[in-house]
């Protein structure tokens, strides 16, 4: 009965010693996604304004910048900072002067065809205080909630990203309209 007991602790310590270093997404209990250099951040993704057509507008987070590219009537690039719940971008080059604050919360939203526990993040953006290009940039992050869209980051799912690698593998799961 002692070997045995041995035996599972030998396991057991094993497994919290060697889990992190071979399997992706377990990480140490100390550890924290802003400890490692070069982590995404909470927002780094990229987000749809249009989740049925997730390809027609897209905000791009990522590396501290951003760029909105499709169809909304602003479009633009520069840099992001995301400190707590706010967001300040700046150096876009219709604005290169100009820096705009903004809320963040995020949140979540059904990923249609999925598990309820397979839900797609939210981003909404309220504007604190945003001059440039008249309001057009902040009319263009604030009108609608951003859907995201795809991420690398553990355990935040995107309209576009399969559920568990095995559906990433076989394609088999819903893939919805747009994410092909």
């Amino acid at each position: 009965m002692l070997i045995l007991v041995a035996l599972l602790v030998a396991v057991v310590a094993g497994w919290i010693v060697l889990a992190p270093l071979i399997l992706p997404g377990v990480a140490p209990a100390d550890a924290s996604p802003s400890a490692a250099a070069g982590s995404p951040g909470p927002l780094d993704g990229r987000w749809t304004a249009t989740p049925n057509a997730p390809d027609r507008t897209t905000l791009a987070i990522g590396d501290g910048t951003y760029a909105i590219e499709g169809q909304e009537a602003y479009g633009g690039s520069g840099r992001l900072v995301a400190v707590g719940s706010e967001v300040t971008v700046s150096a876009d080059p219709a604005c290169p002067t100009v820096s705009g604050r903004y809320a963040a919360e995020l949140g979540e939203t059904e990923r249609y065809g999925l598990l309820p526990q397979f839900r797609a993040q939210t981003l909404e953006l309220s504007v604190i205080d945003d001059p440039c290009a008249d309001g057009a940039r902040a009319r263009a992050l604030t009108e609608v909630p951003w859907v995201l869209r795809t991420s690398a980051r553990s355990g935040s799912y995107g309209v576009c990203d399969p559920p568990n690698e095995e559906a990433a593998i076989t394609g088999h799961w819903p893939i919805p309209t747009g994410c092909e």
